[in-house]
């Protein structure tokens, strides 16, 4: 946190605290361990914070208010005045030097009560207040370095809606992503493209992008500027994961198309795993259950109730067999079987303009989360003028490594042949279906690719397949996936 350049004259509001919320005691802060709340501020390298800031992130938990002027003005010249030695103390009654930071404390305070953070989750109320404190820490930093109060809190809301409702499985993806930097390199940015996506102007764009940078960076300081690596998730709660990822949102805008556009494809439907646990029947079977007989060869399985009716009324019984009205017993077992989504992916060399390569790893990932959920088997391939090797995942741990290789230079492949990617892909998903137990084949087609289709509806039979192209368009593409119920959306 020392790497943040101030002015001389603010060091000791960056060095000291004045905590800035009410109640001064709670029944809150009185439930909550302090030194676990410290010890596990120490684990992610946020060191020697002022326990005063650590109270304002327990009080915050329940939407604590901050305190009037005149109570910020009277507290901060206690802090201040208690660390001066006895002659600086005399000549502070006439000069009022401990009260020189009250103003900044104010606007503080004034910007933690429009910060949203009800948005943050964590497991735990320590997880929650360790959260808290990280983002009082960033707010004021960013005063100190001059960014405006109104602009620290948008987008600090902002940063904290986009990642209040990340899910585990969604956070250790997107941990695995490589730097931007490695996915797109600053000269490749194309902030036109990126205006037209969030409907605002370049100059807009490149004004927040500053704004949101600077805000990243003195959130990464308060983590000690190290990213943190998922075998290491036990020290580090879900809520300040969720604050990494909400720092990298802030410094790398593609992150946020990433974002968009898998939960754009989640919205749709058709577009959902439809995975089942089905019982079946099964001689074999370790469960039993009961259910209306079918035909007649089944009297042996009727339940001994149905017997007992016959001995009291025979006419009955047999009005009550020949409607078929009698339960029978039939064993069964668990299906383990899952769907079967294929991905092709387009690894072209216009897969580098704007942001591309982000919207289509959010398509790759958001199917990863299935498999992740162990509800469907994911197979892969890149694909330009030809169909590269086939990379199929069980297992979300297997593909990690993969999404950590992927840089900007993997996207150097020549002219979309999107015909050649159709059929090898149905071809792979008819092999797939023989030899491993899946059900339900989905057919997932990534590209920026605006070439003529000569596929026909009836080559898939029984495949649905989806359509997504990034920032083009595709008419034969997209009438094609309609055609077989699949998800069609083009210009994302």
């Amino acid at each position: 946190m020392s790497q943040t350049k101030i002015e001389r004259r603010l060091r000791d509001f960056i060095r000291f605290h004045t905590h800035v919320t009410l109640p001064e005691t709670s029944e809150r802060r009185q439930q909550i361990n302090t030194n676990e709340v410290v010890r596990k501020l120490d684990a992610i390298g946020m060191h020697h914070l002022p326990l005063p800031i650590i109270w304002d992130g327990v009080h915050l938990i329940d939407e604590g208010k901050v305190a009037s002027k005149t109570e910020i003005a009277r507290r901060t010249r206690l802090t201040y005045r208690m660390r001066m030695w006895p002659i600086a103390r005399w000549l502070d009654d006439y000069l009022d030097w401990s009260v020189r930071d009250a103003d900044m404390y104010y606007q503080l305070a004034s910007l933690l009560r429009d910060v949203e953070f009800v948005r943050i989750k964590g497991r735990t109320d320590i997880d929650r207040a360790i959260a808290n404190v990280a983002v009082i820490a960033t707010a004021k930093r960013s005063l100190v370095v001059g960014i405006p109060p109104e602009k620290v809190s948008e987008q600090i809301n902002w940063a904290l809606a986009e990642v209040g409702g990340l899910e585990a499985d969604e956070i250790e993806l997107l941990e695995c992503l490589p730097d931007e930097r490695m996915l797109k390199p600053t000269d490749k940015i194309d902030p036109d493209q990126m205006a037209r996506d969030r409907g605002v102007t370049s100059i807009q764009l490149i004004e927040t992008i500053d704004t949101r940078g600077r805000i990243a960076s003195l959130f990464s300081e308060c983590f000690g500027g190290m990213r943190k690596v998922t075998s290491e998730k036990e020290i580090h709660p879900l809520s300040v994961r969720r604050l990494n990822v909400a720092s990298r949102m802030l410094a790398e805008p593609s992150l946020e198309a990433l974002m968009r556009i898998s939960r754009v494809a989640n919205e749709y439907v058709a577009f959902q795993p439809r995975f089942e646990k089905k019982m079946i029947p099964a001689a074999d079977g370790d469960q039993t259950r009961m259910r209306m007989m079918q035909s007649f060869d089944e009297l042996p399985r009727m339940a001994p109730a149905a017997w007992a009716i016959k001995v009291a009324s025979s006419k009955y019984f047999r009005y009550r067999l020949a409607t078929k009205s009698f339960m029978v017993r039939e064993k069964i077992k668990r299906s383990d079987k899952k769907q079967l989504f294929y991905a092709m992916l387009d690894r072209s060399k216009s897969m580098q303009q704007g942001e591309r390569i982000y919207k289509l790893l959010a398509i790759l990932m958001n199917r990863l989360r299935a498999v992740g959920r162990r509800e469907a088997v994911l197979g892969y391939s890149f694909f330009d003028s030809m169909v590269h090797d086939e990379i199929l995942v069980n297992e979300v741990a297997e593909v990690r490594e993969e999404i950590r290789k992927l840089n900007y230079e993997f996207f150097i492949g020549d002219d979309t042949d999107i015909n050649l990617a159709l059929r090898e892909g149905v071809k792979r998903i008819r092999q797939l279906v023989t030899d491993i137990d899946a059900e339900r084949p989905e057919l997932i087609i990534v590209t920026d690719g605006d070439h003529g289709i000569n596929v026909q509806v009836k080559e898939l039979k029984g495949i649905v397949l989806h359509v997504f192209i990034v920032e083009e368009a595709n008419d034969d593409l997209m009438k094609l996936a309609i055609a077989t119920g699949g998800v069609a959306l083009q210009g994302l």
